[in-house]
């Protein structure tokens, strides 16, 4: 897939295009309102699609961009899981499955499989996977502990849903963390 470049463009396009409308329609008040500082991580979504592009631009030119790559893979997986799981605490809670969230589920379902798309490529370092950890890090307590997270349909639901972004953060670094490990075990043995 890396080494075809009308697939590869074509991801790259229709990301880019993703995450345009998502930092427009989904988080563009959000962004405005939340201080400068903050604006890397209020897009949650819309920026793991871009670094994602990015990182498959890398890999199909042949740069060893690990660290984007970790960044890239981890926030898609994450974010789109995390769509995902709102949506089903909302239809737990009696909330409606609207059209809109039918798009949104299946648009980040696709991110989850873009993000495992990229993952035989990278060969993770610790300092990498520390580096991730730190941003997912922040990322979480700026959603979490600032009240900077997506609007969700089920504010009532927001302990599961706070509890599922913390949790697959920590899942998703100690996977790295293991593989970063036994990448360095390796090389040095």
């Amino acid at each position: 897939m890396v080494s075809t470049s009308w697939i590869v463009w074509t991801l790259v396009a229709i990301n880019l295009l993703s995450a345009v409308s998502g930092y427009i329609y989904w988080y563009g008040p959000d962004i405005l309102a939340a201080p400068l500082y903050l604006w890397p991580f209020v897009p949650d979504s819309p920026l793991s699609a871009t670094l994602w592009a990015f990182a498959l631009l890398a890999f199909h030119y042949g740069r060893r961009w690990e660290f984007l790559g970790l960044l890239a893979v981890t926030g898609c997986v994450k974010y789109g899981l995390w769509t995902d799981w709102v949506w089903f605490t909302n239809a737990l809670s009696g909330g409606r499955y609207s059209i809109e969230a039918v798009v949104l589920s299946a648009n980040h379902f696709g991110m989850v499989l873009e993000g495992l798309l990229l993952v035989p490529l990278l060969r993770p370092r610790l300092h990498h996977a520390l580096l991730v950890a730190v941003w997912y890090g922040i990322n979480d307590l700026v959603d979490y502990g600032f009240g900077s997270h997506p609007r969700v349909p089920n504010p009532e639901d927001i302990g599961l849903i706070t509890a599922f972004a913390i949790g697959s953060t920590v899942i998703l670094v100690l996977w790295w963390f293991v593989r970063a490990h036994r990448g360095e075990t390796t090389a040095s043995g």
